[in-house]
């Protein structure tokens, strides 16, 4: 499955695909309303204060909090003690847009540039990962095909939010990993994921299981490769530099977190000192009760409101558009996992063919335990503090998903070419694969995308 080849320019079809991808982000992000994106209206309270104050917020700031007038009940909670580099490139695009227009559709539209271009950006490096993966340029764009036009996918592109920018970064991580491991760990690439380390690390905690797995990706590539002679030092070189990086262009939110909330770098623990703070000032703030906190044990949890919890993960990582109250038909999420599940059975059942190297077998178990993680997290964190399940907060499960279906069709697709040879044979499977995930969206786009549009 690995190409001989260094990845060449993208082709204008590509590109196109990136633009493609880019366009409908845009008009998504052009028309929809701020009641039809989950948190975005709290989200972008950090904006305004940026904006408004050209200084970033510290979580302790009233201005920051989802809050409403006494006596009514506030979720009281500030996005600012969390990582919130997506507000800062927000407040940057309002900024830039307020010098020319002071419309309040404008500055929406700039607010949610962000979101646009990480989903643009995020299709522009797998199909550069495809690249690397793949013999076959078709089988190369299957994979960014499947990642980026997955409905919440392109959803995220359209609104403020965090989760867009997160699988930017994993999408980066896993481009750098490849690279480093064909030329060998040269600065370049080190320098490309200290880079995509530290958007992971200012993005969303629910991803920094790739980023230790990434970590060990890069361990094992130099300690089982027999050509590497000073071992050792390669790997402190290089880790320092990547360290580097990471304190100079991520550090020093952690840093100043811990200077601002009394040690607690990542603002977790000091969250119930800022409520307090507010609650003193006469608000009504709704406790954060779990079902651990009922005392509901993880299999009872599980079973609530008929297994709830999963059914709305599994939904809504495929697609649940609007303030998380337009769903798609029952149908269209089952031809959607039943396509997945027939392309990891596929994965499975040829993947001893292929052959794969030591590279493609370390950044499957990569994405498969990064995927792993990431869901025990999601799953932790609806169970013991907040009840979210939303599909958004694990969409980087994405890519092991088109990973396994992008090298079932390609291995299809050369077993085609064996017994039929001719191009048009070859590019059958990988063009009908692609070609049905795109029709899929576009069902999904004008049955149920649409409902949020005023």
């Amino acid at each position: 499955m690995q190409s001989s080849k260094i990845a060449a320019r993208l082709s204008a079809l590509e590109y196109g695909l990136i633009l493609i991808c880019f366009a409908i982000c845009l008009t998504g992000a052009t028309l929809l309303p701020v009641n039809q994106c989950p948190d975005e209206f709290d989200r972008s309270r950090l904006i305004v204060w940026m904006v408004e104050r050209g200084t970033l917020p510290t979580g302790d700031e009233l201005e920051t909090f989802a809050l409403d007038p006494p006596p009514d009940e506030n979720y009281g909670f500030s996005f600012a003690l969390r990582p919130y580099l997506s507000a800062m490139i927000g407040a940057a695009f309002v900024k830039i847009a307020a010098l020319f227009s002071d419309s309040d559709r404008v500055l929406l539209l700039a607010s949610r540039m962000g979101s646009v271009l990480s989903v643009a950006g995020s299709c522009w490096f797998c199909l550069r990962l495809g690249r690397r993966l793949f013999d076959r340029r078709g089988s190369a764009v299957l994979f960014a095909t499947i990642v980026c036009f997955l409905p919440q996918v392109l959803f995220l592109g359209m609104y403020y939010n965090n989760d867009s920018l997160s699988l930017l970064a994993v999408c980066a991580m896993l481009y750098y990993l490849v690279d480093g491991y064909d030329k060998k760990w040269n600065v370049g690439c080190c320098v490309g994921l200290g880079v995509a380390f530290s958007v992971g690390l200012l993005s969303y905690y629910s991803i920094y299981g790739w980023i230790l797995m990434c970590v060990v990706f890069c361990l094992a590539s130099v300690l089982l490769d027999s050509g590497f002679r000073d071992k050792g030092r390669l790997i402190l070189k290089r880790a320092l530099l990547i360290m580097g990086i990471c304190l100079a262009l991520a550090g020093w939110f952690f840093i100043r977190g811990a200077l601002n909330h009394n040690g607690d770098f990542l603002g977790i623990n000091y969250e119930h000192v800022s409520r307090a703070r507010v609650a003193s000032l006469g608000y009504i703030l709704h406790p954060f009760e779990s079902y651990r906190d009922f005392g509901m044990s993880v299999p009872e949890y599980l079973r609530v409101k008929g297994f709830e919890w999963f059914w709305m993960t599994v939904r809504s990582f495929v697609g649940v558009f609007g303030n998380l109250n337009i769903i798609m038909p029952d149908f269209i999420y089952g031809v959607y996992y039943t396509i997945i599940a027939l392309g990891v059975l596929r994965f499975f059942a040829v993947r001893h063919r292929g052959q794969p190297d030591r590279r493609d077998r370390l950044l499957f178990t990569v994405m498969i335990v990064s995927a792993g993680i990431n869901i025990a997290l999601h799953f932790w964190q609806s169970y013991a503090r907040d009840y979210q399940p939303q599909g958004r907060y694990i969409i980087s499960l994405i890519l092991p998903i088109a990973y396994m279906l992008a090298c079932g069709a390609d291995q299809t697709a050369l077993t085609v070419r064996n017994h039929r040879p001719g191009r048009a044979a070859e590019l059958n499977p990988v063009a009908g694969l692609a070609a049905l995930w795109l029709l899929l969206f576009i069902w999904a786009a004008l049955g149920s995308m649409t409902r949020m549009l005023p």
